[in-house]
């Protein structure tokens, strides 16, 4: 049986290489029966978190904000794993994808904690560098943040020299790389 696959992108740049890659992992992960549920974070309405440490107050919703987020709560919940796909910006994750990352805050509270533990999840890390030593910030978040999170990790995919909107769709390499990042699911 398959698993339920949460795939979150981060780029603001549609049909760029960041979505290109994922679309490659999509497909490849749906032939392998996965299902799959994928949040864009570009334009979804998620605020940053207020740090108001008011989570489950309201209404048992996880956060008191009323925002693009609250659909992907759920989401999450559901996910046996979540694949992150991010372009580089500044040597770290785009800011739409740290928003919403910085908002998984209720869900690692207390007594949420262990409901939110025990995932798979890989990342797709994509960017105009061709030296693989400028993604070290960004994959060491994410290797912390899964490190914290008691998530399995099942790849990183890092993706170097692709500059130009729609590159990665004549870099055979990356894009074979997403479906075999989809196969070790």
């Amino acid at each position: 049986m398959g698993k339920r696959i949460l795939v979150l992108t981060g780029s603001p740049r549609k049909g760029g290489n960041c979505d290109l890659l994922a679309e490659e992992f999509i497909k490849e992960a749906e032939r392998a029966g996965h299902r799959i549920d994928r949040f864009c974070a570009a334009g979804s309405g998620v605020s940053p978190c207020l740090a108001c440490d008011r989570c489950w107050t309201r209404n048992g919703l996880p956060c008191v904000q009323e925002d693009g987020m609250q659909p992907l709560y759920p989401l999450l919940n559901q996910a046996d794993a979540v694949v992150f796909a991010t372009p580089l910006y500044f040597y770290g994750m785009s800011a739409q994808i740290r928003t919403v990352i910085d908002r998984f805050y209720p869900l690692c509270k207390d007594d949420k904690k262990p409901a939110f533990e025990g995932k798979q999840s890989a990342m797709i890390l994509c960017g105009a560098e061709e030296d693989d030593d400028a993604f070290e910030g960004a994959v060491g978040s994410y290797e912390r943040m899964i490190d914290y999170l008691n998530w399995e990790d099942c790849g990183i995919l890092v993706a170097t020299g692709l500059w130009e909107k729609g590159a990665a769709a004549n870099a055979p390499e990356w894009l074979e790389s997403a479906r075999d990042l989809a196969r070790n699911f």
